[in-house]
């Protein structure tokens, strides 16, 4: 390589350097809870539109990513919270839902994770 090609590549390197757009990454709210049937998450990511929402479970870890769209030149914003799920829920039957910039997904409990109930039989 010559200098001058050397030299080339080096002030590309800065421009893209020089380009960079700084990212503000932030934890959202979240409440959870619980019941016999199903696990209810509620997070807020306000700005977040539905193209930018991902949501997943993967070795019973639940991830849970949003960017916002950000115009030309501007900081971007995303955010970004993980869970370890203690019981197996069903991901392939549950249901996610989105709306004023609050996410609402509803994960139900493995048959195998819900709880039994036993019958007692008196015996004489």
């Amino acid at each position: 390589m010559t200098d001058k090609q050397m030299a080339i590549q080096k002030n590309a390197a800065t421009e893209k350097l020089e380009t960079a757009v700084p990212m503000h990454r932030y934890t959202p709210a979240v409440d959870i809870y619980e019941t016999s049937e199903e696990l209810v998450l509620l997070a807020e990511m306000p700005g977040v539109d539905e193209k930018g929402l991902q949501i997943e479970i993967d070795r019973r870890v639940l991830t849970l990513e949003g960017n916002v769209p950000a115009p030309e030149g501007e900081a971007k914003t995303s955010y970004y919270r993980q869970f370890k799920l203690a019981e197996a829920f069903d991901s392939d039957a549950g249901e996610a839902s989105f709306k004023d910039g609050v996410l609402r997904l509803r994960l139900p409990k493995a048959e195998a994770a819900k709880p039994k109930k036993i019958a007692v039989k008196t015996l004489h």
